[in-house]
C-alpha cells in the first residue's frame, strides 16, 4: 500500500512540475541515465568496457513513442559496428507491440534479434509486470527456435515464476532473475520483502544446477555471495547483473575478482517514465526523492 500511496504521488502533476521547476528531477536523473541518444550509450559504454564491465542497452522511449524503439536499437546496432559484439539489448515486450498484436510483436522480434546476431550482440526480453506474462513467455518460446541465444526475464516476486523456472532451465536458456519493479497482483505476488529474497535464491538455484546461463539482477550483496557460492559448487556459467549508477563500485570489485559483471546502460526521451518505475519500486528512494524535490523548492 505504501509503494502504491509512493507512485501515485511522486507522478502527479504537481511533483512533476516542483521537479521539473527546482531542478531536482534532473539531479536526480543524472546518475542513472547515460543520455538522450544513441551516441550518449555508445560513448558512455566505451567507457564501462575501459573498466572491464560488460555492457546491456536499454531504449527508453516516451509512452506514446514505444513503436520507435526497435528502429531506435538497430540504429545502435550500427552505431556500435565492431563494438556491438558481446553487447545485450534489454527490450520489453511493449516496445514489440505486443498489447496491439502477437504476431507483430514476433516478427519484430525476430527481425531485430537477427540483426543483434549478425553484430555479435544478443537480446533479453523483459518481463512487464504479471499482465502479458504468459503472452511474453510465449513470445519468447516462438522466437527462440529461431534465436537460441535470445534471453528472458523472470520477475520471481510474481509466484509462478518458481514453476516457469524449472520448466525454462530444461531448454538451457539464458535466463534474467530478479525481483520485479512492475505492479503485480496481490493474489499473484509474492509480497514479502524477505520472502522474494528467498524466491530469488530459489530460482537461482534451480536455474544455475540446471546448468542455464544465468544472469543474476540484483545489487544485494546477500544475493551475491549466494550466486557466488552457487557457481563454486555447480561451476555453471553466470553474471552479474546492475543497474548503471547503482554500487559502481560493487561492479567493479566483481569484475577485478574474475567475475563477469554487466552493466544496464538506459537511454532515451523516456528517462522520466523510467526513472518513476525505478522509484516507485522502492520506497525509501521515492522519500529521498520527495525530500530533493521540497527541499529545492
Amino acid at each position: 500500500m505504501i509503494t502504491e500511496l509512493l507512485r501515485k504521488v511522486i507522478r502527479s502533476r504537481r511533483v512533476q512540475s516542483m521537479a521539473l521547476a527546482s531542478g531536482a528531477l534532473e539531479e536526480l536523473a543524472k546518475p542513472y541515465i547515460v543520455g538522450l541518444d544513441a551516441e550518449d550509450a555508445r560513448d558512455e559504454a566505451r567507457v564501462m568496457r575501459t573498466r572491464g564491465l560488460e555492457v546491456s542497452f536499454a531504449h527508453l522511449p516516451t509512452s506514446d513513442s514505444e513503436a520507435e524503439s526497435p528502429r531506435e536499437l538497430e540504429r545502435l546496432l550500427d552505431l556500435l559496428g565492431e563494438e556491438a559484439r558481446g553487447a545485450e539489448l534489454s527490450v520489453k515486450p511493449s516496445q514489440l507491440g505486443l498489447r496491439e498484436s502477437e504476431d507483430g510483436a514476433l516478427r519484430t522480434l525476430r527481425r531485430l534479434a537477427g540483426r543483434a546476431h549478425e553484430m555479435g550482440a544478443h537480446i533479453t526480453l523483459e518481463m512487464q509486470g504479471y499482465a502479458e506474462y504468459s503472452e511474453t513467455l510465449r513470445l519468447w518460446r516462438d522466437a527462440r527456435a529461431d534465436h537460441p541465444d535470445l534471453g528472458i526475464t523472470l520477475p520471481v516476486d510474481i509466484r509462478r515464476a518458481e514453476r516457469d523456472c524449472r520448466s525454462i532451465v530444461d531448454e538451457s536458456p539464458r535466463l534474467r532473475l530478479c525481483i520485479g519493479s512492475y505492479p503485480v497482483p496481490d493474489s499473484q505476488a509474492i509480497t514479502d520483502e524477505h520472502d522474494k529474497s528467498l524466491a530469488l535464491v530459489r530460482c537461482m538455484r534451480i536455474a544455475m544446477e540446471g546448468g542455464a546461463y544465468t544472469m543474476v539482477a540484483s545489487h544485494d550483496p546477500t544475493i551475491i555471495a549466494i550466486a557466488q557460492d552457487l557457481h563454486r559448487r555447480t561451476g555453471t556459467d553466470f553474471e552479474f547483473q546492475m543497474l548503471y549508477g547503482v554500487r559502481p563500485l560493487e561492479q567493479r570489485r566483481l569484475t577485478d575478482i574474475g567475475y563477469r559483471s554487466r552493466v544496464l546502460l538506459p537511454y532515451g526521451p523516456g528517462w522520466f517514465e523510467y526513472l518513476m518505475t525505478r522509484v516507485a519500486a522502492r520506497p525509501q528512494t521515492a522519500v529521498s526523492y520527495l525530500r530533493a524535490v521540497l527541499d529545492k523548492r
